[in-house]
């Protein structure tokens, strides 16, 4: 899980109410500011701390200012059918045209059983799974995936041509909790190099190689050379396709064709392309049918026999479910090198940062 190991304690409504506040203070609407920081904060709750508020927030309020992310919206529907449609978003907030697009999967799936959405020239939208999850309330398995600037080779290369591509999926359960499969074709996402390089934290083996191909342990080193995929050749194929997907079938940027890492490139908008579905259940099977059989298969899944010094076997999302609820009862950690740099950024804009 992409989380920070520590850091300074903060209430996730106190993170929140100045979080928003700040992306009002340049230029930010109040709606879209508080679905930009709804989704940074619910990262940073579930411990995925890499596209939360900790690495995130100063990057996007830069880009902002700069003016190479808009921060107006500005979302435009170019073609649109019964269970499909594709969002020009012409530089808006990722997290804006991701919201629209998965709203529309989950209104043409009532109606045609399963939808597919896209958007393009959009930007970073923060963590898959918040959009995955925004179809479980209404009884659908949600979908959804989005490319990233290059900083994996393909397998046999040294050469930087695939981003960390992720992609997550949630089905609804019963009695469980829902089923929220959430990962980066990555080993661990950039972010995550990118906090243990503001940390001087040593990587783990097998996360990073410099640029002629050799594996490194040193985050600044990975940095500048390339992230491992997940399953070696097998992870390649993966983003290649999320790749083909996001990038090629949208009409926005793919691989080589990024102009640089967010924080790295304050000159050229990103251009991103985006893919969300919605899977109405009762297309399939009665709702309550469905949940039922996932909790059984859930149970079967938890109660099967354990290695020997395991706990607990967990399914995918339940790690997160349980950080969530610990970082409401305790706050949400943030490295002390991040809270400086708040301090600093609430100082130039007159909002002072909370208190611990």
């Amino acid at each position: 899980m992409a989380g920070v190991d520590g850091g300074i304690m903060f209430t996730a409504d106190k993170l929140r109410g100045w979080t928003q506040e700040v992306f009002q203070k340049i230029g930010v609407s109040r709606d879209d500011a508080a679905l930009l920081t709804d989704s940074l904060i619910e990262a940073n709750l579930r411990g995925v701390d890499t596209h939360g508020i900790t690495r995130m927030l100063c990057v996007y309020v830069e880009r902002i200012r700069k003016g190479v992310m808009s921060a107006k919206s500005n979302l435009v529907v170019v073609r649109e059918k019964a269970s499909t449609a594709l969002i020009d978003c012409n530089n808006s907030i990722g997290q804006v045209g991701a919201a629209c697009a998965m709203r529309m999967a989950i209104e043409k799936a009532r109606q045609t059983g399963v939808a597919f959405t896209a958007v393009t020239h959009s930007n970073h939208y923060g963590m898959a799974a918040y959009w995955a999850m925004a179809a479980l309330p209404h009884g659908m398995i949600g979908f959804s995936s989005t490319n990233a600037p290059a900083a994996v080779a393909p397998t046999g290369g040294c050469t930087a041509m695939f981003g960390t591509n992720p992609f997550a999926i949630a089905i609804p359960a019963g009695r469980e909790l829902p089923v929220v499969l959430d990962l980066a074709t990555t080993v661990v996402a950039r972010g995550r190099i990118v906090l243990h390089a503001k940390q001087d934290k040593p990587l783990e083996p097998g996360w990073a190689f410099d640029g002629r191909g050799i594996p490194t342990t040193d985050a600044h080193t990975a940095m500048k050379g390339l992230l491992a995929p997940i399953g070696g050749y097998k992870g390649y194929g993966i983003m290649l396709a999320v790749d083909f997907l996001c990038g090629v079938l949208t009409g926005s940027n793919y691989g080589i064709h990024f102009p640089g890492f967010l924080a790295d490139n304050m000159i050229d908008p990103t251009d991103v392309g985006s893919v969300f579905a919605a899977v109405n259940v009762e297309s399939f099977m009665d709702l309550p049918e469905f949940t039922a059989a996932i909790d059984k298969a859930l149970q079967e899944i938890k109660t099967s026999t354990r290695a020997e010094g395991v706990k607990r076997i967990y399914v995918p999302g339940e790690i997160e479910f349980d950080m969530k609820a610990e970082r409401l009862a305790k706050g949400i950690p943030i490295p002390e090198q991040v809270v400086k740099d708040f301090i600093a950024l609430g100082r130039e804009l007159a909002i002072p940062f909370p208190e611990a």
